[in-house]
């Protein structure tokens, strides 16, 4: 049985995915004088990868996918910023250490050092008090949500 749950896992997956295109909004403002906000090289990075505007919006709440990913990475290298594909784009492996460190953060007490809010309550059968506060204190997201 695995531990953690397929919802589980694509909330963290998407929410690393947006930690990471952000990352990359902040690199661009660093390294591009001409760049003067992250809206700016957000538009910047949508526009070299030939994306319409909705999508360019949603890619800060879920974070880029399939050819994006490519597209971005090879605006980065132009301008020789640090950032690589598993930061955009997460591995299994890195979803499933960040939900064991997140999930080992909440166990310990420390739930208010835990930034995900993706648990699946329902699955879980959570009985931790820490953990269903701070599952419940926010929505928790779905698959899919847009």
């Amino acid at each position: 049985m695995n531990k953690f749950t397929e919802s589980e896992r694509a909330a963290m997956a998407e929410e690393l995915a947006a930690n990471g295109f952000n990352s990359l909004l902040r690199l661009i403002v660093l390294h591009d004088k001409n760049i003067l906000d992250i809206t700016s090289a957000k538009y910047k990075v949508g526009t070299y990868c030939c994306a319409s505007g909705s999508t360019i919006k949603s890619w800060s709440k879920h974070g880029l996918r399939g050819v994006y990913v490519e597209r971005a990475l090879e605006f980065a290298a132009c301008y020789h910023l640090p950032i690589n594909a598993h930061q955009l784009e997460p591995t299994n492996a890195i979803i499933e250490r960040w939900l064991e460190y997140d999930y080992n953060l909440v166990k310990s007490g420390r739930a208010k050092s835990s930034t995900f809010n993706g648990w699946d309550i329902a699955a879980r059968g959570i009985l931790d008090k820490q953990l269903v506060k701070k599952a419940s204190s926010k929505s928790l997201m779905s698959v899919g949500e847009m």
